[in-house]
């Protein structure tokens, strides 16, 4: 599937201070999400999606750089100074799922300005940027026309997938649902959607407990 045209009022959406429009930012980019350089396939029946994509500052680095596509995944052999583990280390545990796979966040196009690469997220969980988000995950998951599972890699990406599920009493139970590795299941424009709950790549803890859930993703499949 080519990559889906994206909707003007995505384009053009005035995030509150402190946040950045990538498309704004970068405006011949063609892509929702950065990490579309390391799983990009929109025809997949897996969605991977984890808190958000990088600091502001950092894409911004890449673009006054000179990169044909500052809009991207962190990447070790390229330089980048954070964000490259996290990344190599979700490629390693995404070849334990079959089939190819669309990478994203849940902050889909928006940048936090913050610098750090750990941060929390003023105005994710409600009000104004929360609505954009949500409406914009609901898209993706609309545009997909093959989805069937969301891999929430993280509270961030859980809430919000749960709340655009209707699953709003599991929303704020992340931990719950992933340490029991209980998915939810419900339907979103006649498609049967299954959400689990897994540990960020960059959680720290052993390979044994974030592997666990992984292997619940595959059993929903097999």
């Amino acid at each position: 599937m080519p990559v889906p045209n994206i909707p003007s009022w995505i384009r053009g959406f005035t995030p509150p201070p402190g946040w950045t429009n990538v498309f704004e930012l970068v405006p011949n980019n063609k892509h929702l999400y950065g990490t579309e350089t390391l799983f990009g396939d929109w025809d997949s029946e897996t969605l991977l999606l984890a808190k958000d994509g990088a600091p502001t500052p950092v894409i911004r680095a890449l673009r006054d750089k000179g990169e044909s596509r500052p809009w991207r995944h962190a990447q070790r052999s390229l330089g980048d100074p954070g964000g490259y583990k996290s990344n190599e280390r979700l490629a390693q545990l995404a070849t334990l799922i079959p089939g190819t796979k669309l990478y994203g966040s849940a902050t889909a196009n928006l940048l936090y300005d913050d610098p750090r690469w750990s941060r929390a997220l003023p105005g994710f969980y409600s009000g104004p940027l929360h609505d954009y988000l949500r409406k914009t995950l609901e898209w993706v998951l609309e545009t997909m026309p093959n989805v069937q599972r969301i891999a929430c890699l993280g509270n961030e990406a859980w809430f919000l997938t749960c709340t655009v599920l209707g699953a709003a009493s599991a929303a704020r139970r992340f931990a719950e649902f992933r340490d029991s590795a209980r998915p939810i299941r419900a339907s979103l424009h006649g498609k049967p959607i299954t959400a689990h709950a897994l540990y960020h790549p960059a959680a720290r803890v052993s390979n044994e407990s974030t592997r666990r859930g992984w292997a619940t993703v595959l059993s929903a499949i097999t």
